[in-house]
C-alpha cells in the first residue's frame, strides 16, 4: 500500500481504532471526550466535520520503479505492520487527493506474489478527495516507501460505504 508521500508525516497509532469506533468512521463528530482520542484528533488535524469512506483496496509492491520485479519482502514487511500495529498516513496520496486527507489502515492481506488487500477508512473536510478516492479511474502513481525499501503501485478504492456530515445527523 503506497504510504503518504511524506513517509516521515505518518503516524503509527495501534490505539487508533478507538478513534475510529469512537467517530463510528463517521461524519459528524465532536471533539472526543476521552483525552487520548482529543490527542489523536489533534495529532492528525481531524476536521470537526468530515466525509469518509471505507472498503478495500489492493497495492502492487516493486523492489524498483520500473514495476518489473515484486518486493516480496516489502509487501510481507508492510502487511505485518499493518496487521499488527494498524496504520494513520496524514495527508494521504497528497500527490492525488491533494492535503488533507487522512487514511486509517486496519488490515492487510497478501493475496498474490506481488499484490496486499487493504481494509481502509479515509476522511477529508473535503467532499471532492473522497469523491476522487472512490472514482474507479482515479490513477495513482508509483511511490516510493522507504521504510519498507519498496516502490508501490495503488490500484482503485473499492468504497463499500461513505457518509458524510450529513448522513449521521
Amino acid at each position: 500500500m503506497a504510504p503518504s508521500i511524506l513517509a516521515p508525516r505518518r503516524i503509527m497509532l495501534g490505539a487508533v481504532a478507538l478513534l475510529i469506533a469512537a467517530t463510528e468512521c463517521s461524519a459528524t463528530m465532536t471533539v472526543p471526550t476521552s483525552f487520548l482520542l482529543q490527542q489523536i484528533a489533534q495529532t492528525v488535524s481531524l476536521p470537526m466535520y468530515t466525509w469518509s469512506a471505507n472498503g478495500t483496496h489492493t497495492a502492487k509492491g516493486y523492489t524498483s520503479k520500473d514495476a518489473s520485479t515484486a518486493s516480496v519482502q516489502g509487501l510481507h514487511e508492510d502487511c505485518e505492520n499493518i496487521n499488527l500495529n494498524k496504520k494513520i498516513a496524514v495527508n494521504f496520496r497528497s500527490d492525488v487527493l491533494g492535503d488533507g486527507a487522512i487514511g486509517y489502515f486496519y488490515k492487510c492481506e497478501k493475496i498474490s506474489h506481488d499484490t496486499s488487500k487493504y481494509w481502509f477508512t479515509i476522511s477529508s473536510g473535503e467532499e471532492s478527495q473522497i469523491d476522487q478516492l472512490c472514482n474507479s479511474d482515479t490513477k495513482y502513481p508509483i511511490v516510493y516507501d522507504s521504510q519498507h525499501n519498496t516502490w508501490f503501485i495503488d490500484e482503485p478504492f473499492d468504497c463499500t460505504q461513505r457518509t458524510s456530515p450529513t448522513s449521521l445527523a
